[in-house]
Parts: C-alpha cells; sequence; structure tokens
C-alpha cells in the first residue's frame, strides 16, 4: 500500500459506455491503495485528518478496502463525499500450484481455453510464441514491440489506457526491471505481437496494469490465451503471492479470480455549489449510461453496439 498523498490533477469522465463525453478536471491530494492483502484488517475510518491547502480541491482515496457497501453520496465532516465506483478488486492466490488453479475451472472451461490455444497455434501455421521479459534489456525489447501494439488498441484510443509512451514510465520500467520488480508478456503470431500485458510488481503482488491486442485478432480469442499463458508461467516461477487484477470488476476478472475484495474510489470534496453541481452532473450521466446499457442488454444490443464503439464496422 502506498501511505503517501500526492497532489494530481483527476480526470472525472463524464461517459457513456466507452465513449468520453466531456472531463472535469480536479485538483487533490491522491492516495493510491496498489495493492491488495487478504489477510489485512479492514479500516472504517478513512476521512482525512488535515485540511486542504490554497488551491486543492479536495481528496481522492482510489481503491480504499471497504467494510461493507457505502453510500454513493453523503456529507461527512463539511465534505461532500462521492463514490461513484464500488467494486470486486479481484485476485489470483499464486500459493496453489496451477494444476490446482485450473481445476477451480469446469472441464468444459479448460476444454474451451485449450480449443482457443490450439486454433490460434493452427492459425499461425503452427508458430505462435508467448514471451516473458524480465531484465532491463528484455523489458526495453518488450516496450519497442508493445509500444507500437497499444497504438492499435481500443484501450489507447478510446480509454486513454495504453502502454504510456513517455520518458518517465521508461525510466520507471528500466529501474523495476533492475530490480526485478516488473513482467512483460507478448503473444505473437511467429515475430508479429498481437497482445501483450505489462505488470509491476509490489511487495509479492502482481498489477494487471496495462493490457491490449491487436483489433485484427480478437475473433481469434487472443486475450484469453494471453491471460492463460500468463497465470501458468506465474504459477510455474512460484515467486509472487498474489495477482492483482486491481481496479474493476469485469467478466474475465471475476471468472479468472479465486478471491474478491470489496473496494471504492472515494472522492472527499469541498461542499461548495459548483461542485455539488457537478457531482449531480456525473451521477446523472452515470445513471443514463447504465439505464441505457440496461435496455440495450434486454433488446440484444449491448454487446453489438459496445463492439462497434470499440473496433467500428470490422
Amino acid at each position: 500500500m502506498n501511505d503517501r498523498w500526492c497532489l494530481q490533477n483527476v480526470s472525472l469522465k463524464y461517459m457513456l459506455s466507452d465513449l468520453t463525453l466531456f472531463v472535469r478536471t480536479l485538483y487533490l491530494r491522491v492516495k493510491q491503495f496498489e495493492v491488495i492483502d487478504p489477510a489485512a484488517p479492514v479500516n472504517t475510518k478513512w476521512l482525512p485528518s488535515h485540511k486542504l491547502a490554497n488551491g486543492e480541491q479536495g481528496f481522492l482515496l482510489r481503491s480504499l478496502p471497504l467494510a461493507e457497501i457505502q453510500p454513493r453520496l453523503s456529507v461527512k465532516s463539511g465534505f461532500i463525499c462521492y463514490i461513484p465506483a464500488q467494486f470486486e478488486r479481484c485476485y489470483i492466490d499464486l500459493a496453489m500450484t496451477f494444476e490446482e488453479y485450473s481445476n477451480t475451472f469446469s472441464a468444459k472451461s479448460r476444454s474451451t481455453i485449450r480449443r482457443k490455444i490450439r486454433k490460434f497455434n493452427e492459425f499461425c501455421n503452427q508458430n505462435m510464441h508467448f514471451e516473458v521479459y524480465k531484465n532491463a534489456d528484455e523489458m526495453q525489447t518488450f516496450y519497442q514491440l508493445a509500444r507500437t501494439l497499444s497504438e492499435k488498441t481500443y484501450q489507447e484510443k478510446l480509454l486513454d489506457a495504453g502502454l504510456p509512451d513517455s520518458e518517465a514510465f521508461r525510466q520507471e520500467m528500466k529501474e523495476k526491471a533492475q530490480q526485478g520488480q516488473v513482467r512483460g508478456y507478448l503473444l505473437l503470431n511467429d515475430k508479429k505481437p498481437v497482445a501483450y500485458m505489462y505488470c509491476p510488481i509490489f511487495d509479492g503482488v502482481v498489477l494487471y496494469q496495462h493490457l491490449g491486442f491487436d483489433p485484427d485478432y480478437k475473433k481469434l480469442s487472443v486475450g484469453t490465451i494471453l491471460h492463460w499463458l500468463v497465470f501458468e508461467n506465474l504459477f510455474q516461477e512460484s515467486k509472487f503471492r498474489f495477482f492483482d487484477f486491481t481496479e474493476g470488476s469485469s467478466d474475465h476478472k471475476q471468472m479468472y479470480s479465486t478471491g474478491r475484495i470489496l473496494c471504492g474510489n472515494i472522492f472527499i470534496l469541498e461542499n461548495a455549489f459548483s461542485m455539488r453541481f457537478w457531482i449531480r452532473c456525473h451521477m446523472l450521466v452515470e445513471d443514463f449510461s447504465l439505464g441505457l446499457g440496461k435496455l440495450f442488454d434486454a433488446l440484444g444490443l449491448k454487446a453489438k453496439i459496445k463492439r462497434f464503439i470499440r473496433y467500428g464496422s470490422g
């Protein structure tokens, strides 16, 4: 866990599904709970004790473990407490063997994954490759290949969540590699990268930080294949305590996980009229997006629309 507060410009995104309508930027003190610890007690008192300095608009506790579901909007000690996201943070317990982990899936699910791997290898003319990168030189090679791939992904184009293209990130990656605290993974069709995963490591916990795949290969389930091969490799390494899926609780994270911890992103904001207005607007957009998603789902259109937003008509 990171116990330090950092001053940051935080983007509060107003989104319909994967489409960002507009962004409100807030200047906040941020504390990031970077890794999970299932054995740690949950702190029920999370309001900051110190005051805001000039220009600061509030605090953000990102991915804070919670003892129970909290009110979405409340006022505490004169601050607006807004929790737009409460989610089950998923993880894999790496203390077991890969065989034990595999057996947590049904025989049908295991068969489906093996069939996808076999099908992709056939597509590659038996030249499917899975590569693991660890030291500084290897991570530089990984970065060059994965960065080019990241530019094609919907994660980068729509969500601004691609592999960062900055000198600060590259330097951080190099330092972590020198300390043995990062892993890079690539799935390749012969020499062509088609899916990547970037995972820094904190206190024996492997973090699911950056992921992407070539949209031209989406029908070949390259993301699913990469996940399975990464997990198999981590169990074989036998060095780490957990694989932490970080924020969010999407279907694939829940499917792969062996445990979950309730977490939330908590905005603690100055109680001003303008702030109340923007928070209410954010709630309205979130509710409208959720309702629209449920309607499209009932009509059998949700998956098709999301696929079109992410990949176009191809």
